[in-house]
C-alpha cells in the first residue's frame, strides 16, 4: 500500500506602502507599482494607501486606484478597506486606505475601525484593518493589513493593543472557517493561524513594538527568520523627501502557531516606485 506523504509548498504575502503610487521622485506612475507586483508574484497582497477620486493627496489625480488594480490585476479577488471615506459633491466618494488581494478564495472579509481615543497631536487619521479569511490548499489563514496612526503615538498604542485582543485562541466547536467574500463577515476576532502585516509606523526599539511582541498572540516574523539581526530598512532608501533617514516601520508578524511555518522574510530595496519597499513574508503550506 503506497503511504500518502504530505508536501508542503510556499506561500508568499507580500506588503507595500504605495504611497498612492508616488514614487521616490514624486511622480504617481501606477505601472512602476503593478510591474514591481508582477515580478514578485506573490499568492497574497496587501497595499496601504490606495487612494479612490483623492486628488488632493500630493501629486496625485482623480483616478480610481482600486479600479486600477482590479484591471491591471485581475488574477487577484481583492477587498478594500478605506480608513478615509468622504462624499464628494460630484457624487464620487474619496477613499484612502489598505487593499488586498488574494489568488486563493477569499471565504470572508471585514474592515475593522481601530481605535481613535482623543488625539494628543494636531494631525491625525482614521484607520482600519482588512481581515480576510484565505482558504489555501484546504485550509484557511487569516490574513490581517493595515496602517497604524503615524501622528499620534496615545492612538497607535491603543490600535496596538486592540490588534492582540482581537486575536481568539480557538474557533468555537462546529463553527466553519467559512463564509462570503464580502464585508461583514460574522466572526469578529482573528483566527490563527494568522498573518498581521502592513506599516505599523514605529521603530523595532519603540515601545509599540515591545507591546505587540508582548502577550504571545503576535510574533515577528523577521526575529524568527533573522534571529540576532536588525531589521532591514523599509523607508527612507532612495532619497524621497520624506523621511530624512532610513529606518523599519514596514514589517510581517504571524500568530505562534505559524512561528515553525515561518520560511523567510525579505525586503525588496531595489524598487523606487514608493517610499517605502516592499516586505515579502514566505510560509510553508502544506497541500
Amino acid at each position: 500500500m503506497e503511504s500518502r506523504v504530505k508536501t508542503k509548498k510556499p506561500v508568499t504575502i507580500m506588503s507595500w506602502n504605495v504611497q498612492w503610487g508616488r514614487g521616490a521622485d514624486c511622480r504617481v506612475d501606477w505601472h512602476r507599482i503593478i510591474a514591481e507586483i508582477r515580478r514578485i508574484a506573490p499568492d497574497i497582497v496587501v497595499l496601504q494607501e490606495v487612494a479612490q477620486h483623492y486628488p488632493e493627496l500630493p501629486d496625485n489625480d482623480d483616478a480610481d486606484q482600486v479600479a486600477i488594480l482590479a484591471a491591471d490585476l485581475p488574477e487577484y479577488v481583492a477587498c478594500y478597506a478605506p480608513g478615509i471615506d468622504t462624499a464628494r459633491s460630484d457624487g464620487r466618494r474619496k477613499r484612502f486606505g489598505n487593499w488586498l488581494g488574494s489568488r486563493h478564495t477569499i471565504r470572508a472579509w471585514r474592515s475593522v475601525a481601530l481605535p481613535a481615543p482623543p488625539a494628543t497631536t494636531a494631525k491625525w487619521l482614521p484607520r482600519t484593518a482588512v481581515v480576510a479569511e484565505v482558504a489555501i490548499a484546504g485550509r484557511m489563514l487569516t490574513v490581517v493589513g493595515t496602517h497604524l496612526e503615524y501622528y499620534c503615538a496615545r492612538q497607535r498604542m491603543a490600535q496596538v493593543e486592540a490588534l492582540k485582543r482581537m486575536v481568539v485562541e480557538s474557533v468555537p466547536s462546529g463553527e466553519a472557517q467559512t463564509g462570503d467574500a464580502q464585508a461583514g463577515g460574522s466572526r469578529k476576532g482573528i483566527v490563527p493561524p494568522a498573518v498581521l502585516v502592513g506599516d505599523l509606523n514605529f521603530s523595532p526599539q519603540s515601545p509599540e513594538y515591545r507591546a505587540l511582541a508582548a502577550g504571545n498572540r503576535w510574533v515577528d516574523a523577521w526575529s524568527v527568520a533573522h534571529p540576532g539581526k536588525p531589521h532591514a530598512h523599509t523607508v527612507g532608501l532612495h532619497g524621497a523627501p520624506w523621511p530624512d533617514h532610513p529606518y523599519c516601520c514596514d514589517y510581517a508578524w504571524v500568530t505562534p502557531d505559524l512561528v515553525a511555518q515561518v520560511v523567510a522574510v525579505e525586503v525588496c530595496t531595489e524598487t523606487t516606485a514608493s517610499d517605502h519597499q516592499p516586505v515579502v513574508l514566505t510560509l510553508s503550506w502544506p497541500e
